[in-house]
């Protein structure tokens, strides 16, 4: 599994171009053999989650020409706020699923 955390500003609102570039991974995810995508928010954080089914496929997918293509569009709708406010990058395995 992979998880992404992001701090968001002042408690702001994402923008369309945010969630759609984070949506733009998620889909290059599902049609890389991802199992199943989340992006979520509250008040303080954005967290994107995506479920793998082993690291390797994972791993082809994060060092692949289109994941920098697209992980260079959601840069760019962060604009300055992305590298600051990147809480955590999480690559694991899962120990326990319900």
């Amino acid at each position: 599994m992979r998880v992404w955390v992001v701090s968001k500003e002042a408690d702001l609102d994402l923008t369309d171009e945010q969630i759609n570039g984070w949506r733009n991974f998620l889909d290059l995810a599902m049609a890389k053999g991802c199992l199943r995508t989340t992006l979520a928010e509250d008040s303080e954080r954005i967290i994107a989650v995506s479920y793998w089914p082993s690291q390797e496929v994972l791993d082809s997918v994060v060092n692949s020409e289109a994941y920098e293509k697209v992980g260079e569009k959601v840069m760019a709708s962060w604009g300055d706020q992305m590298i600051p406010n990147h809480e955590l990058t999480f690559n694991g395995k899962i120990l326990a699923d319900s």
